[in-house]
């Protein structure tokens, strides 16, 4: 009885008898009778029109000097866009296609980026396809000044060292949105980390809420009121009387 497996095995060596024993230029004409096909069918399917969802890459243009976004800004949209197949592959890979180019106005208080403003933009770098499907209806932005403030540095409290250390330098400008700068207090404090030694000069870092700058990263705590206490005592003991 013949099963699947000897049928199949028959028709493989049908298929494979007439290229057995062949000269090498044989093998060499149908491999590229092959590739040829191969490329003028890649070709004619690219000549076809379709359908597929590109990812758009985004420009942002604004007064980077005066205003910060509170939160990171798209680098890229999804749309959905209808073209020949060539166009759709030069947009997929990025081929000549440039950044859609966004001009929000960022005013503090700026929630989102209307859609006239987005849709033409995407519309202009994705030149040569129509886009069908927008990823949504606006885009959430969040804009603040800069602000800047001196403050003064000082010690927690609780610090081990906070009674007899000062910190050099004493005072430090932050820059950042002006909603967090403001909410800074005065002076600003500086807390010693768990297991800090305890010699003059230690380096401690000046940490700072998210996007707020501090002028230095790194302040330098002083013993001098520390170490300044035995001498005084040692003075007062040499003028009590005998």
């Amino acid at each position: 009885m013949t099963g699947p497996l000897t049928r199949a095995g028959r028709l493989v060596r049908w298929f494979v008898r007439p290229f057995a024993g062949q000269e090498p230029s044989f093998y060499r004409a149908v491999t590229a009778c092959l590739l040829a096909a191969g490329l003028f069918w890649q070709m004619n399917a690219l000549n076809k029109t379709y359908t597929t969802r590109v990812s758009c890459p985004l420009a942002w243009h604004y007064d980077s000097a005066r205003y910060v976004p509170l939160r990171p800004l798209p680098t890229a949209l999804p749309v959905t866009v209808t073209g020949q197949g060539w166009r759709l592959l030069r947009a997929n890979m990025g081929w000549g296609s440039r950044p859609a180019d966004l001009r929000p106005v960022p005013l503090p208080g700026t929630r989102y980026l209307p859609p006239e403003a987005w849709h033409r933009g995407l519309q202009t770098a994705l030149e040569g396809v129509q886009v069908t499907e927008w990823a949504g209806d606006t885009l959430r932005l969040t804009f603040d000044r800069y602000a800047t403030r001196r403050l003064p540095l000082v010690l927690l409290a609780d610090s081990a060292q906070a009674k007899a250390g000062r910190l050099t330098p004493a005072v430090a400008t932050f820059r950042g949105p002006a909603t967090l700068v403001n909410a800074l207090p005065s002076p600003y404090p500086v807390a010693l980390p768990l297991g800090t030694p305890d010699a003059d000069g230690t380096k401690i870092d000046l940490v700072t809420p998210a996007r707020v700058r501090p002028s230095v990263a790194t302040v330098r705590v002083n013993q001098t009121a520390q170490s300044a206490a035995p001498t005084r005592n040692r003075r007062r003991a040499a003028k009590a009387p005998q």
